[in-house]
C-alpha cells in the first residue's frame, strides 16, 4: 500500500517536450491515504531556453535564471513521488511531460496510465473539465491560477473532496496499491528549491545596487561617454533587464567610475531627454509618462522630475545618446513568444530593408526578445557578441525614430 498521493502541476514553455519545450515551474502537494494535505513543495525551473507564453505563466527569464536546472531537482522530484499515486488535473499532459524530462536525466516516474486524473473525475461530478470551472462548481478556491503551486494545491483539494464524495474505500485502496517505487536516488541537499514568491519579492532599484557596488572614490564627478553610450543602448526599450544592469555595473567597475560619476551620467541622460521632449514647447502625455518612467528607473530626485514636467528647462541640456539606429541592410534576429507573431514582425522588418535571420552572428545589429533577460541560445550568443537586445516596445520605438 502506497504512502498516499502526490499531486503534480507543471508550468511549461509549451506543449511539446519532444520539440524542446521545457518545465519552468513544478508544484507538488503530498496527500495522505485519507485525503489530508501533508506537505507542499514548489520551485521555478531554469529551462535553459526562452520562456514561452509568459502572458500565461507570468514567469520572467530573470526569475528563472535564479532557479535550479531540472537535472538538479530530478532526484528530489523522484523522491517526493516515490511510493505515492501521482495525480494531476489533465494527467495525460503532466505525466507525459514530466516523464519525458525525467527520462532525459535517467530517472523514472509512473507511466501515464498509472496517474489519477482529477479532470476525468470532475467530468462525472460537475461536468466541467477546466480547473477553474471544476473548482468553482464545488466551492474549492483556486488562488494564483497558472502558478504550479496554486494549481497543485487546488487540485489536491479537489482530490480530497472527491475522496469524501466517492466513499468507495476499495476504489481508493486499489489506487494506493498501484503506487510505484522508483529508487534508489540520491537527493542533493545543497540544491535549493526556489519558489516564485522568493524571486518576485520587490528588490532595490538597479541604481542602488550599482552605486553600492562601486568602491572607487575621488573628488569631483566626471562624465564618462562610454557609460552613457551603454546606458542609452540599455534604455532603448525603457527597461533595464537584470543582464543589462549587470553589464552597466561591470563597465562602471571596469573603468573606475565613482558613485557620483554614475549619478552625474544618469542626470545628464535625464536632462537631455527632458530638453528633447520640450523642444516644441509642448509636453505630450506620452512624453510626460516617459520622463516619469526614466526618472524612476534612474533614481532621479522626485522634485527634479516634477520640475521637469512643469516647465521647459531654461538652459536645454544636450541629448546624451549613442545614436543607435536601424538602417537598411542591418541584421535583426527575433527570439521568444511575442505579442505580435514573429512572422508578422519579420514581414515588417523585411519591408523596411532589414535582414531578418534565425541565428545571431557577429554582424547582428539587434536582437528583439520577448523578454530581454531571455535564456535562449540566441540571447546568450547576443550577450557574448555585445549585440544590443530590446523587447517589442524597444523595436517599435526604433522603427518610429
Amino acid at each position: 500500500m502506497g504512502k498516499g498521493f502526490a499531486v503534480v502541476d507543471l508550468e511549461t514553455t509549451g506543449l511539446f517536450p519532444t520539440k524542446h519545450d521545457r518545465i519552468v515551474e513544478i508544484g507538488i502537494v503530498l496527500v495522505s491515504p485519507d485525503g489530508e494535505i501533508e506537505a507542499r513543495h514548489e520551485t521555478l525551473v531554469n529551462p535553459n531556453r526562452d520562456m514561452g507564453p509568459q502572458h500565461i505563466h507570468g514567469i520572467t527569464a530573470a526569475a528563472a535564471a535564479r532557479a535550479p536546472l531540472f537535472e538538479q531537482i530530478a532526484a528530489n522530484v523522484a523522491h517526493l513521488l516515490d511510493d505515492r499515486v501521482p495525480v494531476a488535473h489533465n494527467a495525460s499532459f503532466d505525466s507525459r511531460f514530466l516523464g519525458f524530462q525525467m527520462a532525459q536525466v535517467g530517472k523514472r516516474v509512473a507511466e501515464p496510465e498509472r496517474w489519477l486524473c482529477t479532470m476525468r473525475m470532475s467530468e462525472g461530478v460537475s461536468g466541467y473539465r477546466r480547473l477553474a470551472e471544476c473548482c468553482s462548481a464545488v466551492g474549492v478556491e483556486l488562488a494564483n491560477a497558472h502558478s504550479a503551486a496554486g494549481d497543485a494545491l487546488a487540485t489536491a483539494q479537489l482530490l480530497s473532496l472527491y475522496m469524501r464524495t466517492v466513499s468507495d474505500r476499495p476504489y481508493w485502496d486499489s489506487w494506493l496499491a498501484s503506487a510505484g517505487r522508483f529508487g534508489p536516488f540520491t537527493v542533493d541537499p545543497s540544491v535549493r528549491w526556489t519558489a516564485r514568491t522568493d524571486v518576485f519579492e520587490q528588490e532595490h532599484s538597479f541604481v542602488k545596487r550599482l552605486v553600492g557596488s562601486l568602491t572607487v572614490t575621488r573628488l569631483g564627478a566626471q562624465l564618462n561617454v562610454d557609460y552613457l553610450a551603454l546606458l542609452d543602448r540599455v534604455l532603448l526599450d525603457r527597461v533595464v533587464s537584470v543582464s543589462e544592469a549587470s553589464a552597466l555595473e561591470a563597465l562602471a567597475r571596469g573603468i573606475g567610475l565613482t558613485p557620483d560619476d554614475v549619478r552625474l551620467a544618469h542626470r545628464a541622460y535625464f536632462d537631455g531627454l527632458v530638453a528633447t521632449a520640450w523642444e516644441d514647447h509642448i509636453l505630450t502625455q506620452a512624453e510626460s509618462a516617459e520622463i516619469r518612467s526614466i526618472g524612476e528607473i534612474l533614481s532621479i530626485n522626485e522634485d527634479v522630475v516634477a520640475t521637469s514636467l512643469a516647465a521647459a528647462p531654461a538652459t536645454p541640456a544636450p541629448l546624451m545618446t549613442s545614436g543607435f539606429r536601424l538602417q537598411p541592410g542591418d541584421i535583426v534576429v527575433l527570439t521568444g513568444e511575442m505579442a505580435k507573431p514573429r512572422e508578422a514582425w519579420a514581414e515588417v522588418l523585411t519591408r523596411l530593408g532589414l535582414i531578418v535571420k534565425s541565428n545571431v552572428v557577429k554582424k547582428t545589429k539587434l536582437l528583439v526578445a520577448a523578454d530581454p533577460d531571455s535564456l535562449s541560445g540566441k540571447a546568450k550568443t547576443a550577450r557574448e557578441y555585445g549585440v544590443t537586445i530590446v523587447n517589442e516596445a524597444g523595436l517599435e520605438k526604433l522603427l518610429d525614430a
